[in-house]
């Protein structure tokens, strides 16, 4: 696990964005490419549908993928762009030998100081509606950093920097 977090880690710097790669079409349960033909085909009958609007003045000109990108390239396309916007189970709960990547408390197996609290803990999307199920572990994650707070040692005075 430590070597992935390092993958998706570029920089020690907090403000450098980690690389995220959702690998969609590559989960392994659609070895054939049904997934990507059947995205790419939904393109086809779109660009189809819009001729007319087109014809009409309705449409000006197709955005994405744009008018010059060939159908031949669709599927190419869906797998470098398409995008779900219920990013969800990449840092799953439980143990580290069956493929975890979080204990129970949020914590990444293997790295100290980092806690995960998002739909990426999830093994499975949770439904359609993931948002009150996020809300629940926002509030789950809450209750578990707090109560470890409370049990720990007092920090000590506080002194403003340089005194």
């Amino acid at each position: 696990m430590a070597a992935a977090v390092a993958r998706a880690v570029r920089s020690a710097d907090p403000l450098v964005p980690p690389r995220i790669h959702f690998k969609y079409f590559e989960e392994g349960n659609d070895a054939g490419g049904a997934d990507a033909r059947a995205v790419a085909q939904g393109i086809r009958l779109a660009r189809r549908l819009a001729a007319g609007l087109k014809k009409n003045n309705m449409i000006a000109a197709e955005e994405v993928p744009g008018p010059s990108f060939a159908d031949d390239h669709l599927e190419e396309f869906v797998r470098d762009r398409a995008w779900g916007h219920h990013a969800s189970c990449t840092c799953r709960i439980g143990n580290r030998a069956d493929g975890g990547v979080l204990s129970t408390d949020f914590k990444v197996h293997g790295v100290t100081g980092l806690r995960v609290v998002d739909a990426s803990i999830f093994p499975r999307i949770p439904g359609f509606f993931i948002v009150s199920a996020i809300y629940m572990v926002g509030e789950k994650a809450a209750d578990v950093i707090a109560s470890e707070a409370h049990a720990s040692a007092p920090l000590g005075q506080v002194r403003p920097f340089g005194t």
